[in-house]
């Protein structure tokens, strides 16, 4: 009876999580994009480059943070569950 119950909410975090990835891939490419338009404005490509390289290790840091959250959250959640299965 509780596998059934914990369906609707797996589903519901793999949801979750597919959007926290989906929102993570599109600021990547927002990265990307506005690199692009700032050297077609004239900004010095340099520049442009150093900022696009600062934006994506602050992504890449934000990323292994939710990573490492998501996972450590799993932890507790199975250790829940070994202690309590009736839960």
């Amino acid at each position: 009876m509780s596998i059934q119950k914990n369906q609707p909410q797996k589903a519901t975090q793999k949801f979750v999580r597919r959007v926290v990835a989906s929102a993570f891939i599109l600021q990547a490419i927002i990265i990307g994009i506005k690199g692009n338009l700032d050297v077609h404005s004239g900004k010095p490509a340099l520049d442009v480059i150093q900022g696009m390289i600062v934006q994506g290790i602050e992504l890449i840091v934000k990323t292994h943070r939710t990573r490492k959250s998501v996972e450590k959250g799993d932890r507790i959640k199975k250790a829940r569950i070994a202690q309590n299965p009736d839960d």
